[in-house]
């Protein structure tokens, strides 16, 4: 698992970034195209949200690469399996919100992708 990961967190600014780069294009998107009743409180929700999300997510993981207690298997399965679980649901969360003509928004969206970055900021502090 420590391979997979290693592969998939390769390039270490790509990975935190890429995610970043797609939450701000479907939050552009939203801004731009959705109509619908409290877009003005959700401009202003979502990056606030999106930012205590990132810090909040690498926080735990990190916690977790610090920790000398913590096997290494137990932090390569949680790694692995949350980064699937979000990169799934981030993916699903933003084709609806485009095959819907941008107006079904969900906030999972946005905490998805940046829990990716976050993962793959805590992974790259591991010691290799």
């Amino acid at each position: 698992m420590k391979k997979i990961l290693d592969k998939l967190f390769g390039n270490k600014y790509l990975s935190i970034l890429l995610p970043i780069i797609c939450a701000a294009v479907v939050y552009l998107l939203f801004v731009l195209f959705s109509n619908i009743e409290n877009k003005v409180n959700l401009m202003m929700e979502i990056p606030i949200v999106s930012a205590i999300w990132f810090f909040g997510c690498f926080l735990v993981v990190f916690i977790q690469v610090k920790n000398s207690m913590c096997p290494e298997w137990f932090l390569n399965l949680f790694e692995l399996l949350a980064t699937i679980f979000f990169a799934i649901y981030a993916i699903v969360g933003i084709v609806t919100f485009v095959v819907s003509g941008f107006q079904n928004y969900n906030l999972g969206i946005y905490l998805y992708l940046v829990a990716i970055s976050a993962i793959s900021w805590a992974h790259s502090k591991r010691v290799k």
